[in-house]
């Protein structure tokens, strides 16, 4: 029988390594091909980066659409489903930055999460649209 609860029900979704990770690029960074997200620094495999990918667009966390100018490649982008993972990825990476030794967050970053996350947040939804108008 399977768990009703609500975290075991999200991290049978988000609990691995990698897929917060590809979560936190289409956030945060310009990567939004498969070959962007290959050369990530944590060191995805092709065949794990291709599971998780498909995960997330089974979830409708992130879409995929046919990239506009190759015809054999795809552009990902967080849904609105997708964006509300924003304050957990801001916490999250607080959280770790001030806990674990060695975990970096830019300070630039850091002062934004601390002190204006819904500036932040709307920073993120903002970006996230004008990307969706780009392509």
């Amino acid at each position: 029988m399977r768990s009703q609860c609500a975290l075991a029900n999200g991290l049978e979704i988000l609990g691995d390594r990698w897929t917060l990770l590809i979560v936190r690029d289409l956030m945060f960074t310009n990567r939004c091909e498969f070959s962007h997200f290959m050369q990530s620094g944590e060191g995805i495999s092709s065949n794990i980066l291709a599971d998780r990918l498909e995960r997330l667009v089974e979830h409708g966390v992130i879409s995929k659409q046919p990239h506009p100018g190759h015809g054999k490649k795809y552009i990902y982008r967080l849904t609105d489903v997708g964006l509300k993972l924003a304050p957990t990825v801001i916490e999250f990476s607080l959280w770790a930055a001030e806990n674990i030794e060695g975990a970096f967050v830019p300070p630039s970053l850091v002062e934004l999460m601390q002190g204006g996350r819904e500036k932040l947040l709307g920073l993120i939804y903002q970006r996230q649209t004008l990307i969706h108008l780009d392509l």
